[in-house]
């Protein structure tokens, strides 16, 4: 299956681009990949939010309501589906 891309440019304070290079290198990935790792974690985790909050509307109050592990749980089952970067 193909993926298709876009390219992105993005504009790096010159320390924190040489910072990022040598993790990259250490870890024996590309930076592009480096990249696509941070904002899938980022992706990962607003999605985890949102479910987290869907799940906290379905209670009578809020502050109350325990539904930090149907949350973890839903978020793992949709993640499980998602092809890896």
């Amino acid at each position: 299956m193909s993926t298709q891309t876009k390219a992105l440019t993005i504009r790096l304070p010159l320390k924190f681009h040489q910072a990022c290079q040598e993790i990259a290198k250490r870890r024996q990935i590309s930076l592009n990949a480096l990249v696509q790792e941070g904002l899938n974690a980022i992706m990962k985790t607003e999605e985890y939010t949102r479910l987290y909050e869907a799940f906290g509307e379905l209670g009578e109050d809020g502050e109350e309501s325990d539904v930090e592990f149907a949350a973890y749980a839903q978020w793992e089952v949709v993640s499980r589906d998602e092809p890896s970067t």
